[in-house]
This record gives structure tokens, sequence and C-alpha cells, in this order.
């Protein structure tokens, strides 16, 4: 019986088209494999292998391996590529393709990116192991052939806020291969089209849900897959969805260190099959490499680069002493000395102490973020005077997180933190060799842990002035 099965999986699948694109149950883990927009629309570099094992137990089922990598070149370049094993009873396929992709911004909030992959496909036919079960069996007579053609993929990518829409287009070129088997002249290559629609809803401040729709086929008919999924803070995935004429697919996956990247998912046999198979498996394995993120420093450097210049400019024509004191400044000592001109007699404060204290006028965070809060940029730009007019202090930057999160993860996010203040002060003209930087995680709470509000005072970066 299984003889009789992989055998008509062989033929089903050589005058159907229908799996001349792989099956994939964890595309939402690695959309570049659908879609090559998504080349480096991540802004890293990210490597995925993944293998699918279809209907275990039936001889001959398909089997697909798949090694991508993609990545961002400059601002708006992305480039990637993919290796791809297909083995469906008789037939295998081995593909190779290359992949770029240009992306921009219209409006400031609506992305748009094009991608595109060539390559060649090499098909492979082997009936040696077949069994005949007619003389003249035309597969079986044909014996081991081989043939290949080029392939062509198109897809578009569009993101607004927390909306995704990504519109594929595979093997748009069709084509025959030189293999020709039971009357067909030539194995030929259908145009496939695909579309994902996903949107992602925050639920609270450590969960999001992820409904999506996706759909594939050719104009012979198109499969829909119905999805939910939830993250939880970025690390654990999980979620279900139904596949029209198959039935439901599980996931799950998990996200280490913001490096690493396991995945798998499970699909149910379909109903024609459901007595000789036990399902699906689908494991993928990913990596990710990430710069910082250009979007998030020019945030932090420039977004106030203009009223900073136009308060140094006003700073420069008043005393020191005349300007309006934070909350947290301890003033020691007032001296006399000239800025500038000789003439003109202004006072100098000097600081031999200074602390910001984590209330809601200092440098303020939100929950598992690393970026400084608009509010804070006031208490920054009086930080960047205070150094300019005093060159003999360096400054020192602790940074704390409130207690949710685990040790190891507190003293990365605080890191996180302190470098963005950091980095604000150095596109700003303080030298690097002025600023000290600790990361203490959830150490030191100047505030109750139990409550909201108590967190929240907790998020900070403290700053002391000393001297060199």
């Amino acid at each position: 019986m299984k003889k009789i099965i992989s055998l008509s999986i062989c033929l089903i699948s050589m005058v159907s088209y229908s799996q001349q694109t792989p099956q994939r149950n964890l595309y939402g883990f690695n959309k570049y494999a659908i879609n090559p927009a998504y080349a480096g629309s991540n802004g890293c570099t990210e490597i995925h292998f993944s293998h699918l094992n279809q209907w275990v137990k039936v001889e001959g089922a398909p089997l697909t391996s798949m090694i991508t990598a993609n990545g961002l070149v400059g601002k708006s370049l992305g480039v990637g590529g993919q290796i791809l094993v297909d083995q469906i009873g008789m037939i295998q396929q081995v593909s190779a393709m290359g992949t770029g992709s240009y992306g921009f911004t219209i409006a400031k909030t609506h992305k748009l990116r094009f991608g595109a992959s060539f390559g060649y496909n090499q098909y492979r036919i082997d009936a040696s192991n077949a069994i005949a079960f007619d003389n003249g069996d035309p597969i079986i007579d044909g014996g081991e052939q081989a043939g290949g053609t080029i392939n062509t993929n198109i897809g578009l990518l569009y993101r607004w806020k927390n909306l995704e829409v990504s519109l594929g287009s595979q093997q748009v070129i069709q084509s025959t291969t030189n293999v020709s088997l039971a009357g067909i002249d030539g194995y030929g290559l259908r145009r496939h089209m695909n579309a994902y629609i996903a949107y992602n809803q925050k639920l609270g401040s450590s969960w999001m849900l992820r409904p999506s729709i996706f759909t594939k086929g050719t104009n012979n008919g198109y499969q829909i897959d119905l999805n939910a999924d939830a993250v939880y803070k970025r690390y654990i995935f999980g979620g279900l969805g139904f596949r029209t004429g198959v039935g439901l697919i599980a996931r799950a996956g998990i996200q280490i260190q913001d490096l690493f990247f396991i995945g798998y998912a499970y699909e149910t046999p379909m109903s024609n099959i459901a007595s000789y198979s036990s399902g699906s498996h689908e494991v993928i394995l990913g990596i990710k490499f990430c710069k910082k993120d250009p979007n998030k420093k020019r945030e932090i450097a420039e977004l106030k680069k203009q009223d900073l210049d136009t308060t140094n400019k006003a700073l420069k024509n008043q005393v020191i002493a005349e300007m309006p004191a934070m909350d947290t400044l301890i003033i020691t000592k007032v001296d006399t000395v000239f800025i500038e001109a000789p003439t003109v007699e202004v006072k100098k404060v000097e600081i031999t102490k200074a602390v910001f204290k984590p209330i809601d006028k200092d440098i303020l965070f939100e929950f598992d973020k690393s970026l400084v809060k608009r509010e804070s940029f006031s208490e920054l730009e009086s930080i960047i005077n205070i150094l300019n007019s005093r060159v003999d202090l360096k400054i020192s930057l602790k940074g704390f997180t409130d207690s949710k999160g685990s040790d190891k993860y507190n003293i990365s996010l605080s890191k996180q933190r302190v470098n963005a203040v950091k980095e604000f002060l150095i596109a700003n003209g303080i030298d690097n060799g002025r600023i000290l930087v600790d990361a203490l995680g959830e150490k030191n709470p100047v505030a109750d842990n139990s409550s909201l509000n108590g967190r929240k005072l907790n998020r900070r970066v403290e700053v002391r002035f000393i001297e060199k």
C-alpha cells in the first residue's frame, strides 16, 4: 500500500503543480521565504535553517530543507539568498536564488519595499527503485532524468503602524524544463501568487496578539491560512492556524538573548491520508545580528538639535547663575570668571556634586524601552550646557530598571538605557572620555517595585558630575 501511495504522490505532483512551491508552516518566523521584499526589512542580518517533514509515515511524502540569509546594506538596500532541497517521491528539486530589495518611506509612517529574486531550479527524476504495476510504465521505463530552468520571484511589502501587507509572486516567468515524462512535454513551472496580511495588537505591557491571513496558489485554486499568534515580551511565541483542505496547525517558538531563535510547527494530516499519516512536522533555527538602530540614534541625537542650538545661543548672553535651577542641582560655590570676551564679567557656577533624582522630571523611560522620552530633553540640554561651561568635569551615568524580568535581562536593559543617554551627549559635542557609564539593573531601587508608580520611579538613569 505504501508503494502505491508513494507512486500516486509522484504522479499528482507532476501534473498538478500544487507542490511546486514547498509548503511552509513557520513563514511567520521567516517571512523572507515567502516574499523577497522582506530582505533587509528588519534592519538585521538573519540566517534561518528549516526542515519540513510532511505526512509522516507515508513513504515518498514531501521532505523540504531550506537555508536562507538576508540583511540590510546601507539605509535602503537589502540582499539575500536561499538554497532549497525538496524531495517528493521520485522527484527532487534543488534551487538556489539571490535577492535584492529596496525600501523607502512615504509621509513618515508609510513604508514600502520592493524585492526580486533570480535563480535556477534543477529537477531530477529517479525511478530506479519504483515498482512497476504495468509493463511499459513510462515512469519506470524513463529511467533517471534531469533538467533545469530559471526561476524568478517578485514581491511588495507595505507597513503602516501595526499593519503589515505582503504580496508576492513565485515562478513569475512560467517555463518548462527538458524533463519529459508520461505524456507531459516538459515539467512546467506555474506562476504562484501569495498574500500575507498581519496586524500587531498590544495587550498590556508584555503581550501582543498577531492575527494574520496567508493565501497562496495558482489559477487552479488557492489555499488559505487563518492564524492567531501571541507574543510574550518579544521572546516567547505561540499560535494556532487553520488551513483550508488540511486542518489545524499549531506552532511555538522562543527567542534567546535577541540572537537565536528556535521554532516548531505541527500540521494535522489531510483527511484523505489521515489513516496513513501522523501529521507534518517543521522545525526552524535562526540567528540574528543587529546593529544599533539608526532611527533610534537619529531620534535621540537630532530630535531636539534645533532647540538645543537655540538654547546654547541664548545662554551665551546671560549669566549661568540666572538660569532656571533644576530641582536636583546642588550648588556649592560661586566664583567670578570671564567667558569669551574679557571685558564682560559673568558668574560661573562651580558644581562639586549634582544628582538627577529618578523622578518624573528626570531622564525617563517606558517599560521595557531604552529610548529617551521627549520630556527629558530639557534635562539633557541643561547637562550639556553645564559640561560645556565646566570642561574640568566628568559625568557619571548609572542605569537602572524596575524588578520585572530576569537579572540578566535587566542588566542588559539598564545598559541600553545608559548608552542612550551617552549617545545623546556624544552626538551633541561631549567627549566620550568625559562620560562614565555603569549598568546596575534592578539594584538600588528608590521606590517600592510592588506598585505601578514605584516601578516607574525605578526605571531611570542617575546622573552625577565629578571633578576630573
